[in-house]
Order: structure tokens, then sequence, then C-alpha cells
């Protein structure tokens, strides 16, 4: 792998990108339900806030390491990490569009519907960089790190645990398109929450980094909070399953229009 493009980390480059795509794929999906312009700017911002300053906070809070003044130095952002972007995402995010939007559950769905392939992005950062690598093993799909990877054991075979959560996104976004119709409106960041926990609370049984190793034995913080999410959306989904809301059958003569 390749931890800098020219003088530029790998990283950066994808998770910046990873940033960007946001704005354009909720572009798009507004401008295909018909969502006002301030809803998907509005999501779109709350993603580069939360994966970027909140990652930040939430890192540093993780390790008791959390000082507001550094955050303002470049110091505080070139070393640790980020982690939980999507943990300050959603909460933020949701709230922000269901202010701004009458229209719901396509509110809703577009903040969901925006996420996988920006995640995406990152996760192949993740993989250029050589954090959140995975342990070793014999298997044939194993990657092995040159030497320079920023964090990962140079030449010994790894688990692709950036590649198994690609595939968490590859599945989400299939089942985002079979769940496209009128009577799942509403219900993508539910889909998200359970599948995306599920996946990535399995897929961190094969991360390798010392953050995860100190673990062994005992589910992370991340496995917790991924599962517990898993679990609340798959009883809410069960709920609402056989059921048809009203926001399912509004008609598209009432959905927003004007671009402000």
């Amino acid at each position: 792998m390749c931890p800098f493009i020219g003088p530029v980390p790998a990283y950066a480059v994808f998770y910046v990108g990873g940033i960007i795509l946001h704005f354009v794929i909720a572009r798009r999906i507004a401008r295909r339900t018909g969502l006002k312009r301030r809803v998907w700017i509005a999501a779109s911002v709350c993603y580069l806030l939360a994966m970027t300053l909140g990652a930040k906070v939430l890192f540093d809070l993780r390790h008791s390491d959390f000082n507001l003044a550094a955050l303002l130095t470049v110091d505080r952002w070139t070393r640790g990490g980020l982690w939980g972007g999507l943990l300050a995402y959603f909460p933020l995010a949701l709230a922000c569009t269901l202010l701004l939007s009458e229209r719901r559950a396509a509110a809703m769905d577009l903040v969901a519907g925006s996420v996988p392939i920006p995640l995406i992005a990152a996760k192949l950062g993740c993989l250029f960089n050589g954090c959140c690598y995975g342990k070793a093993c014999s298997l044939p799909w194993a990657i092995t790190f040159p030497e320079g990877a920023r964090g990962a054991p140079a030449g010994t075979p790894l688990h692709p645990t950036q590649l198994y959560e690609i595939g968490v996104m590859a599945i989400l976004l299939a089942v985002f398109r079979v769940f496209a119709s009128d009577r799942w409106r509403g219900r993508k960041p539910l889909w998200f929450l359970l599948i995306y926990g599920v996946g990535r609370a399995l897929t961190d049984l094969f991360r390798g980094d010392t953050e995860y190793g100190e673990f062994a034995g005992s589910l992370t913080t991340t496995q917790r909070i991924c599962l517990g999410a898993a679990a609340g959306a798959a009883v809410i989904l069960a709920i609402v399953w056989p059921s048809r809301s009203s926001t399912d059958r509004t008609p598209s003569l009432e959905q927003d229009t004007g671009q402000c």
C-alpha cells in the first residue's frame, strides 16, 4: 500500500474525498426526492463537522486526553486519531434535517443514504495508510503492508479489515436499493444502524491494531455501541414492519419545492 500520494498522506486524500462525495451524493438524493437545498446542505455540513471535529473530540474523550485549547493547534490534529464520527453525525444530521423539512421520511433517508459511499472512500484511506489493520492470518485474501505503512506491521499477512468494512457498505447499498419503495420511506437510518452495527461488530473481531488488541476476550467499546444500536434498530423495525405509516402514503404533490 502507499501511505502517501506525492507529498500528501493518502488517508487525508481519501478522507477529504469522502466528505466531498457526501455533498455530491446528498445533493443528488435531494434533487431526486424533491427535498429543498437547505436540507442536503445541512446534512453534508453535519457530516463534515462530525467526521472531523466530532471524531477528534470523541477520540480524545475516549482516551482521556481531551483539551479544548489544544484543538486549536496543528499538533493536536497531526497526532492521535479519529473515532466515532458516525456517532456524532446521525444525531446531529437527523435533528437538523428534521427541523428543516416537513418531509421527514425523505429527510431521514437522505441522512442515511448519503453515508455508505463516503465511508468507502474513508476506508480506502485506511487501507492505503495502514491503519485499522487486521490480525495476522494465513487466508488466501490476506494482505501484506510494506515498510512505511502507518501502523500495520510490515511483511505480515493480515486480515483486510478495511475491505471487510467496505463489504458492509456494499451490503448497505444493496439493501437500500431493495427497500427503495414508498413502503419503506424513512426506514434507511434503521437499516443502516442494524446492518452496519452488526457488520462493524463482526469486523472488529479481526482487528489487530493495539487499541483492539487490548480488549482481547471481551467486547470493545465500539462493539458495544454498534450492537446496542443494531438491537434498538431491529426492535423498531420489527414494530413498524407490518405497518404503512402515513408518510409512506404521502402523495408526491406534497414534496418540498423551491431551492431554499
